[in-house]
This record gives C-alpha cells, structure tokens and sequence, in this order.
C-alpha cells in the first residue's frame, strides 16, 4: 500500500506542477513555445531555399563602359558587353540598382553611400574598357591583337559579414555562368577545326555535383531542422523548467512545508522530475508537428528511438537545471542562470550552425555537450532513417552523461535540503 500511495504523492506533485506552468501564460511561452517560435522564424525565413533566393540579393551595378577611352591611340566609347552584363544580371533575378558613379558613404544617390546604409548588399563595378578588352580591340603595330583581361570590382559592407558572404558567392557563380557564355561566343569567331581545342583549353574540367543518397528521398533544409531544435526543447523547456522547479517553491515559501510534509524529500523530487519530463515530451510534440503542418516536413517516424533519446537527453538537461534550482536563491536568481546558459549552449549543439564550421575550441566544446549527440541522432534517424545501432554511441554518451549530470542534480538537491 505504502509504494501505491508515494505513486500516488509524486503523480499529484507533478500534476500540481505541471498545471502551475499550463496556467502561467508567460511561462508556456518560454518554457514550451520558445522553441517553436525559434522553429517558425527561421523555418518561413530559411526553409522555403531554393526558389526565387536570388531575388533577396540587392546589387549596385556602376556601369563605366560606355565611358570615354583611348584604345590603339583613338577614342573608343563601346559599351556593349557591359549593358548586356547588366540586363542579364537583372534577368538572372537580382534585385538591380544602377548607379553612375561608384562615390563614398557620404555623396547620396552613390553606390557607396547606399552600401554604407544597406540598401545594396554588393555593388559592381564595370571598367570603360570592358567591352573593349573583351572583344580584343587592343592590338599592337602589326594589328596582332593584345591578350587584355577586363577587370570587375566588387565592394561589400564589412559590417555585414554574412550578408556580404552571401552577395559575393551569388555574385561570384553569376560571373562564372557570364565567363562560360561569354567564352562560348569567342571560341564560335575561331576557325572550325580548332573549336574543340579551344573548348578544352577554356574549360579542361568537367565538374559533375551531385547529392548522395543519404535518405532515400528528397529532404529540403527545414526536413534537416525539425530534428535539430528537439535539441532547443531540451534547453528551453527541460532545463529551464527544471532550473525553477526547486527555485520557486523556495521563493514562495512552500518548499520547507513540502519537505516537512507527511512526504519525503526524494518523492517530492521524483514529481518535479515527472512534469519536467511531461514538459519536454510536449514541447518536443508540439515542435514535431508544427514542422509537420507549417513545412509538410519529409521525416521517417521511428517513435521508440525518439522518446528514448529524448528521454536521455532530458536526464542531462534536468539535471542541470535541478543543480541550479537547488542552488539559486529564489526563482528570479534561478531564471537569470538559467538563460545565461541555455542561450549560448543553443548555438554549440548544431542546431543553427554545423560545428564544423567553427573554431576547434567550439568544436570541441559543443561535442562535449549531450544536446549535440541528441540532434546529431535525431538527424540521422529521422532524416536518414539510420538504423538504432548506427546511433549507439550517441545515445551511450547521452546515457553517461545523463546519469551523471542527474547524479550531481541530486546531490545539490540534498545540499539545498540541509539549508533549510
């Protein structure tokens, strides 16, 4: 009888528990829909890649070919090449403003001074003698014509790092699809049977791209996302949930009456463990199916896999959040600690940005955290349909590292008792 009624103590705690948060309307949005508001934002901004991209990209064209020059001692003004530059640039989708002048940050109607206020995210600048160059005006006294390379300036905005990566990367693959047609109608003014040569010469690599089949089917970049913020469920809603829990009975003066209680201090634990695990299971099922409504997201379902690696990785993230509740004074202290870590970890589990991507010391650090193994098995069994075995070692890390984190969550939470 006496097991069936602690049962029964650590169901009713966690019910008291878990409908304290579904009633607090701040605390739903932090601790369940934070995650998902995070989903949705970079979902709707990033996940629809692929269609109509370019057409963001704003592009400065500063058009100097039609200008005055002297080629072979006489004045030239051809700018035939460089309009064609620029119509095909806007026929390529971008987002064109053309500009006399390249100027500087403070002479308005410039490229310059339209970059340095993020208008423009690139500007290029066209020589006067680009067509001339390309079309191989330049010749010495015999009329042999003089190899002349025409020249493109690019200017980005410092300020906007990713941004200006993003630009120029466009601009660049834009630049070589121009080269490769423009190569295309030189080697056709050659004599026919020196064509080919002249192709092979321009072009000696043939490059062949391909995605390799890592998921019998065709997933786009949100399919690859939905998985990863099961690692921000953990930190939102299994940490920072769990980083209160112990926090706010102290701050409201309940915890000394719960501990001395016909109830005993590991029961009053095990309820906080269970709403704090009822809260992670739902913030992850709510995330799971926004990315199946909002994104029609392409993912295979393998629920035994999921709720056992969830389960584990929220060991690792109540266990942290139950050291600091059982260590913070009241809950404000509680809170300030816990976003202090849940906000950075999120950038070092691989949810937002590939580690590798990163310094080696992030590197190393994110791999250490358990939430990266979490969205590095999630991603493979729910994009790639790995089977179990193929995330073992994701899911022993996360096991180890979750029985120790929980392990020192209950120590504190014994300190904690022994201050009252």
């Amino acid at each position: 009888m006496k097991p069936k009624r602690t049962i029964h103590q650590v169901f009713a705690i966690a019910k008291t528990d878990f409908l304290g948060i579904v009633r607090n309307k701040t605390a739903i949005f932090f601790t369940l829909l934070f995650p998902l508001f995070f989903l949705i934002i970079i979902g709707f901004t990033f996940g629809t890649q692929g269609t109509g991209e370019t057409s963001r990209i704003r592009v400065g064209t500063v058009n100097l070919d039609g200008n005055k020059i002297y080629v072979n001692g006489t004045v030239s003004q051809d700018s035939t090449i460089g309009n064609v530059f620029v119509q095909v640039l806007k026929d390529a989708n971008f987002t064109v403003y053309e500009y006399g002048v390249y100027g500087d940050k403070d002479s308005n109607g410039t490229a310059a001074y339209d970059i340095s206020r993020g208008q423009i995210k690139i500007a290029v600048v066209i020589p006067a003698n680009f067509t001339e160059a390309l079309s191989y005006q330049y010749t010495d006294s015999s009329g042999i014509p003089i190899p002349t390379k025409a020249r493109l300036d690019l200017y980005t905005d410092p300020s906007d790092p990713t941004g200006s990566i993003i630009a120029q990367q466009s601009m660049f693959g834009f630049i070589s699809e121009f080269i490769k047609n423009y190569q295309e109608f030189a080697i056709d003014q050659l004599p026919e049977d020196l064509q080919d040569y002249a192709r092979v010469l321009a072009d000696p690599i043939t490059i062949s791209p391909s995605e390799a089949d890592v998921s019998g089917r065709q997933l786009r970049w949100i399919d690859y996302m939905v998985p990863s913020t099961l690692g921000l469920v953990l930190l939102w809603s299994g940490l920072n949930h769990a980083s209160v829990a112990i926090a706010t009975e102290r701050t409201k003066g309940t915890f000394q009456r719960m501990v001395i209680a016909p109830v005993s201090p590991i029961t009053v634990l095990a309820g906080k463990l269970v709403s704090s695990l009822a809260i992670v299971y739902l913030s992850a099922v709510i995330m799971l199916a926004s990315g199946l409504l909002l994104f029609q997201v392409n993912l295979y379902w393998n629920i035994p896999a999921i709720v056992l690696a969830v389960f584990l990785g929220a060991l690792s993230a109540i266990g942290i959040g139950l050291i600091i509740s059982s260590l913070s004074k009241n809950e404000e202290a509680a809170n300030s600690i816990a976003v202090l870590i849940s906000v950075p970890l999120q950038f070092f589990i691989g949810a937002f940005f590939p580690l590798d991507i990163m310094p080696e010391p992030a590197q190393i650090f994110g791999e250490a955290l358990p939430f990266t193994k979490l969205v590095n098995a999630m991603q493979g069994i729910m994009t790639k349909n790995l089977p179990f075995e193929a995330v073992m070692p994701e899911i022993i890390y996360m096991t180890t590292s979750g029985l120790i984190l929980f392990a020192l969550g209950l120590i504190a939470y014994q300190l904690s008792l022994k201050r009252l």
